[in-house]
């Protein structure tokens, strides 16, 4: 019943529904999972009956799931839990069991409604085509929807009979000029005839990439021939089944091209080939050599003209192309702001030819630029009219990536992986796009797919590696940790030490999410790798990620020189995207020191890069100068970034922006006094949060709703939110400081009027703060210590403890730290008898705070003078 297919905009009726709940019921996959089959079941049933409003967390927990009335969701996050195995329970059955089934059942993350679909067929719209190519986007379009309608469910299951083109990689020349001072002919004649080798695809060639990042890992230097050995493990690295190597002699404005072409897999030498041109017709000496070569594999030349047509003159087309071979050259020697001088040279010389649009795009994206990679890439997709299919397609990939447009990405290296199902590349890229677009369970269908590819295609570890990336995007860092092993293992066998680097990297981080032991030494191993291999920038997101950990676990001054360290190889290589990951690293590491003037500068630094790479680059630099000019006293200019990330977030769909935005807003609000109003945009930020399962930012929103709780005096309420903290707390990495959660607690023991519990908690907030040199916080820790101290009648303690810490710095700390610590060494003037003292001090603190704005603190100050005036009071009685 095609008509049925969701194309048509119709749904599975009932029947279909509960025939495929029994298909699912008597699965293997769900046989042992009694309780996910039972949540299972009821959301189904309850959907069916036309109920689904009444599909709450609380419900579930107590009627699915046994939970007594007393069930607080938000402490007990059971529901969470089952659904989340419940929504991998249902990924394992349509790759396995359910793969031919017609009706899909799905739970969509963050949603506990069910939904309801046929498997559908992708539908590929067809943008109207421009004049000038009239001809040719009909043919494209025509193409994806004839790919999308017949090759979508063939191109998923790849048979053990398929059939596969042979594979060539071509590794570059020697140069054998007595003055060698022409180096780029090398890589242009390489990038010329990897191109035309490729023509009509009846060979698959090897992206230049791979073959770098093979050269990189065996040292490799470009030689004439290799021997056996050599061949056999540039084989193991690649998996090709030939490879092209050779040399040039460059004399008298001619150049001598020597081109062996070898069998990799029983290393023998299948031809020689030798030609020559004037300097200024090296394209076509490349082209020849191309053609001849393929007549040796016995593939007939292409029907038709150039690949790569001139559209301006020859000598245009040979400028652009030296420029552009020289570029991509040092792009992938890990260089890309040395490339972009040379391609941007490329598309000077010769501005309508689309792979020199395309070079700049890559460029420019390498570097974090990815809104002047985006208008590139554009460019190199509205001058390739000319081109064949395929090769439109993959420049329109690189464009939809670049320019973060998922769906059509998608669309797009599905066409491209239906029409080349032997081709790893394209079916690594949908996995990355799919990942990246938010639907990590089609990337995991996608690396079952790509495992079915004959050897040793499928074999290849960077299929592990997408599937690591998978599992990572949907939060099971077990299978992760798994998968990112397997990839690091199969590096390993094949030589790719880069490959290995970055595997073991991904595996670090992972182990860290699970508490597994070890996960320090794995990524330092990583990190030396990268080092060894002169990838710079893996050495960076390696000295990043270590730094993340460290700054977590509290050792923010080591933290700060890993940051600093990523920053100077970001600067050195031009990649703005480290860069900004490195200022907002130091900004954050400066405001937990407590030094607001530094983070602050940190994060402007950040902001001016951000607003090159993006919008949403914008979001996290926005949200963290918002809260340290609110720490400082500037509510209205935090008010104003927040709106603005806020806006970008709506407008990008950033849910998780959205959700640190409307928590940053609360906390603006709280400080001017108005309670209810971020109460309101707390809730609506753990709303958020909770959606997309983001536990760090979670648990710090239900820390600050807390404290506006206990502002309200709502105990029970603060109570709540203080222990689901805690819980989320105890799932972290171990060693992971959270002396924050103890001041919490501090705070609600001692409203309790539990003095002895609070001064408790606050020794141990204190010993944290002090731990991981957190200055300022050490300040509020100290305050709400010496408040419980004197409140149990030991004043002395609490004078030792306030005489150890010299004055607080205003310009530098944040004003709740300051003002916290000036009202308890009010009270502490007032407990010792010096009442007068005391009340010049509170007045100057009440002054302060209602100069600066700050009405939350101006409260507090009133409320504390409330205190001071008992206090002396009851001492006078």
């Amino acid at each position: 019943m095609l008509k049925s297919v969701s194309a048509s905009g119709m749904a599975p009726d009932d029947d279909a529904v509960a025939d495929e709940l029994e298909r699912l019921a008597s699965s293997n996959c769900f046989r042992k999972a009694e309780r996910c089959l039972r949540l299972l079941r009821h959301l189904t049933n309850v959907t069916l009956e036309g109920r689904s409003g009444e599909l709450k967390e609380y419900g579930l927990g107590v009627t699915v799931l046994e939970r007594p009335e007393s069930f607080d969701p938000r402490i007990d996050p059971i529901v969470r839990l089952e659904a989340r195995r419940l929504r991998l329970k249902l990924a394992e059955y349509y790759q396995e069991e359910g793969l031919t089934d017609r009706v899909v059942i799905d739970l969509p993350k963050g949603a506990y409604v069910p939904k309801f679909r046929f498997r559908s067929v992708p539908e590929v719209p067809v943008a109207p085509p421009k004049r000038r190519a009239v001809f040719v986007w009909p043919a494209i379009g025509l193409t994806l929807a004839l790919i999308a309608v017949a090759g979508w469910y063939g191109f998923r299951k790849i048979g053990p009979g398929f059939p596969l083109r042979a594979s060539i990689a071509v590794l570059g020349f020697r140069d054998l000029s007595p003055q060698q001072r022409d180096s780029w002919i090398s890589a242009a004649v390489s990038e010329l005839m990897n191109i035309d080798l490729g023509a009509e695809q009846r060979l698959r060639t090897l992206p230049l990439d791979n073959v770098a990042r093979m050269k990189a890992e065996l040292s490799l230097v470009p030689q004439a021939s290799y021997p056996v050995h050599l061949l056999q493990r540039i084989h193991a690295d690649l998996g090709s089944d030939y490879v092209v190597t050779g040399s040039y002699l460059q004399k008298e404005q001619r150049i001598r091209l020597d081109v062996m072409l070898f069998d990799v897999r029983s290393g023998q030498q299948v031809a020689a080939i030798r030609d020559e041109s004037p300097e200024d017709a090296l394209p076509e000496l490349a082209r020849r050599c191309a053609g001849r070569v393929r007549a040796q594999l016995g593939v007939r030349l292409p029907a038709s003209g150039q690949l790569f047509p001139q559209a301006g003159g020859l000598e245009q087309y040979r400028q652009g192309m030296e420029q552009y071979a020289r570029g991509m050259e040092r792009l992938r020697q890990g260089d890309p702001l040395g490339a972009r001088a040379y391609l941007e040279k490329a598309v000077a010389a010769d501005p309508s030819h689309s792979l020199l649009h395309s070079g700049l795009a890559a460029v420019l994206s390498a570097l974090g630029l990815d809104t002047q990679a985006g208008q590139e890439a554009k460019r190199a997709l509205d001058s390739s009219t000319d081109l064949g299919r395929v090769e439109q397609l993959e420049i329109e990939g690189r464009y939809r990536n670049i320019a973060h447009d998922w769906p059509r990405a998608i669309q797009v290296y599905q066409a491209l992986f239906t029409l080349l199902p032997d081709d790893l590349e394209y079916g690594l890229l949908l996995g990355s796009v799919e990942v990246r677009g938010g639907q990590a369970q089609e990337a995991l269908r996608t690396v079952k797919t790509l495992r079915s590819l004959p050897a040793p295609l499928g074999d290849d570890p960077r299929i592990d590696l997408t599937e690591a990336q998978a599992a990572g995007a949907l939060s099971d860092f077990v299978h992760t940790q798994s998968a990112a092993r397997s990839a690091a293992e199969k590096a390993s066998a094949r030589g790719a030490r880069l490959l290995y680097a970055k595997a073991r990297l991904l595996q670090s981080g992972a182990m860290q999410n699970i508490n597994m032991v070890g996960f320090q030494d794995v990524r330092a191993e990583a990190r030396r790798i990268c080092a060894e291999l002169g990838d710079r920038l893996c050495v960076a997101a390696a000295y990043r990620i270590e730094a993340n950990q460290i700054a977590g676990m509290g050792e923010v001054a080591v933290a700060q020189r890993l940051y600093q360290a990523a920053l100077e190889i970001a600067n050195q290589s031009g990649n703005a995207i480290e860069k900004l990951n490195a200022l907002n690293g130091l900004a954050n590491a400066a405001k937990l020191r407590g030094d607001l003037p530094v983070a602050e500068g940190y994060y402007r630094s950040a902001l001016a890069i951000a607003s090159d790479l993006g919008p949403q680059k914008s979001i996290s630099v926005c949200l963290g100068l918002a809260d340290v000019l609110a720490d400082s006293g500037s509510i209205s200019e935090a008010q104003s970034l927040i709106e603005q990330a806020l806006r970008i977030a709506r407008q990008t769909g950033e849910r998780e922006g959205a959700g640190l935005g409307e928590a940053a807003l609360a906390h603006t609000l709280e400080l001017e006094g108005k309670t209810r109003a971020a109460l309101d945009e707390y809730n609506q930020a753990l709303a958020i949060l909770r959606e997309v399962n983001e536990p760090y930012e979670l648990s710090e929103a239900l820390l600050d709703l807390g404290n506006t709780q206990l502002d309200q005096a709502d105990l029970a309420g603060a109570r709540k939110s203080f222990e689901e903290a805690r819980t989320l707390g105890r799932s972290f990495p171990v060693g992971v400081s959270l002396p924050e959660t103890e001041l919490a607690f501090a705070h609600l023991s001692f409203a309790e009027g539990h003095f002895a519990d609070a001064a408790s908690h606050a020794r141990l907030a204190l010993s944290g703060f002090t731990a991981s040199g957190r200055e300022s916080d050490r300040y509020q820790a100290a305050a709400i210590l010496a408040g419980a101290l004197m409140r149990n009648g030991r004043t002395a303690e609490a004078s030792a403890l306030l005489a150890q810490f010299p004055p607080p710095y205003p310009a530098k700390f944040p004003a709740r730290s300051v003002v916290q610590f000036e009202i308890a060494q009010c009270f502490l003037l007032a407990h010792t008898g010096r009442r007068g003292e005391a009340m010049r001090a509170i007045d100057a603190v009440i002054a302060t705070t209602g100069r600066r704005g700050i009405r939350r603190l101006e409260r507090d100050a009133l409320e504390a003078k409330k205190g001071i005036e008992k206090t002396t009071t009851n001492k006078g009685a």
